[in-house]
């Protein structure tokens, strides 16, 4: 995977209005877990660790066979992606990923804008994510969103909250 032109890379300045979000396919498994094991790479001394570091492209290829995905692109090249399934009355965002050099630029902003989106254009009153606690920029990224807690959860093992489901509302119910 090539890299965005150095003139964005040498920039501090936001590059969201120049991100095109496109849905992909399960052909794209290859860019999404390339792309979700350079934004989760810092995360192997989580405790609990992130689940993510364990994929392999054929466990991403069948994630994206069974679920949706789509890709952020910038000057034609991938640049961040997320996962998603359609439920009855929510649209659920899993692993949101950003190259890491390319992170706080809102390449992620445009990703979850393009969620929601997705949302109500299927009459979907809302949008999910699981966050995890540590580290905790993860859960101020989401709440500048505005999205909400609205329970608390341990992984098997451990006695304290250690992820939160959230969720913001995106369409009024009819």
């Amino acid at each position: 995977m090539s890299r965005p032109s150095s003139a964005r890379l040498d920039s501090e300045q936001p590059v969201a209005s120049c991100v095109e979000v496109r849905v992909c396919g399960y052909d794209a498994a290859p860019v999404v877990h390339e792309l979700t094991q350079a934004a989760f790479a810092g995360y192997e001394a989580l405790d609990p660790p992130s689940g993510a570091l364990r994929e392999s492209v054929e466990s991403v290829r069948r994630d994206l066979e069974a679920a949706g995905a789509a890709l952020a692109w910038l000057d034609s090249e991938p640049v961040g992606c997320l996962r998603f399934v359609v439920a009855a009355d929510h649209l659920h965002v899993r692993r949101v990923a950003v190259t890491p050099e390319l992170q706080g630029r809102g390449i992620g902003r445009a990703l979850m804008a393009w969620a929601e989106a997705q949302a109500e254009n299927r009459g979907l009153p809302r949008v999910t994510v699981g966050v995890r606690l540590s580290p905790p920029g993860n859960l101020a990224f989401y709440r500048r969103l505005g999205y909400q807690v609205v329970a608390e959860h341990a992984h098997p093992g451990y006695d304290r909250p250690t992820w939160v489901s959230m969720q913001k509302v995106v369409r009024a119910a009819v």
